[in-house]
């Protein structure tokens, strides 16, 4: 490859792009456990309301600021690997097979680390099981079947 070539391919966007640094695992839980009590109090709110509307109203405002800000902060993860992904053109090198810089190779490690300490697979899964709880609950207090 001639030096012109290569000057070519500069992409004077990356010189300056800092790969981000992951979150300590203290406020990867803390986030999970927003996000998973988010999720309880919104499901918990329908069996609050068979007893007190104002309880079930309190129980809503909580859950809604718990999600307010979980999900703003996983809006900002999303951002930054998507950032990482962009501004390297990462899927542009893989596609092609071109060979990763050191740089490419820091983003990449920073994607996968952060794609697998995530706590996302077990929030999804805790939301869905104690979303079937509460839907059970519910029709069992509607229907009258269980009277407490």
């Amino acid at each position: 490859m001639s030096e012109f070539e290569s000057l070519s391919k500069f992409n004077p966007k990356n010189v300056n792009f800092e790969i981000p640094r992951g979150y300590g695992m203290s406020v990867i839980k803390l986030y999970f456990w927003v996000g998973l009590v988010s999720a309880v109090l919104l499901r918990v709110i329908i069996i609050a309301d068979h007893y007190s509307a104002f309880y079930a109203k309190v129980i809503w405002y909580l859950g809604v600021a718990g999600y307010l800000w979980f999900f703003m902060h996983r809006y900002h993860i999303a951002k930054r690997r998507f950032s990482v992904i962009s501004d390297l053109e990462l899927l542009k090198k893989i596609r092609n097979q071109q060979k990763l810089s050191e740089k490419d190779i820091e983003g990449l490690d920073y994607l996968l680390w952060s794609l697998s300490v995530s706590k996302e697979r077990s929030n999804y899964l805790v939301i869905s099981v104690f979303s079937v709880i509460s839907i059970v609950l519910s029709l069992i207090l509607d229907l009258g079947i269980l009277n407490i």
